[in-house]
């Protein structure tokens, strides 16, 4: 289960990369990057930091599905995923492949919580 969860996080990752690589490709985004306002956001150092913190949790979840104990690993892959799908809508898709990538995300996360909810892992304590 532990390795299942990691490469569904290893998906979801690479699918929000894929997606903002792939938006490089969109018409005039360059300016508007050198501008410093994207889809009528100014981009300050602030918004960077945040979108850099939230960027790391799934990145974290990757490491932390292996080696959390397994009460903690359920609620923090719950949480996280939670988090994600909240984060993903806040900004809302401008075409159709941004939707298309929306969709294919927000399922992993859904998978994530959906496994990480049925995980049955016992802990064993040695004595």
């Amino acid at each position: 289960m532990r390795t299942k969860l990691s490469f569904l996080w290893v998906f979801v990752l690479l699918n929000i990369i894929v997606k903002d690589i792939h938006d490089l490709f969109r018409p005039a985004l360059l300016e508007e990057m050198q501008s410093g306002i994207v889809n009528g956001n100014t981009i300050t150092e602030e918004l960077i930091l945040i979108g850099g913190i939230l960027l790391e949790f799934p990145i974290l979840m990757i490491i932390l599905s292996q080696f959390l104990p397994p009460k903690a690993n359920k609620w923090s892959n719950i949480g996280v995923a939670l988090i994600s799908i909240i984060t993903l809508f806040m900004n809302p898709p401008k075409d159709l492949d941004d939707t298309f990538f929306l969709i294919i995300t927000t399922l992993g996360l859904f998978i994530i919580i959906i496994f990480a909810g049925n995980n049955k892992e016992v802990s064993v304590i040695n004595k």
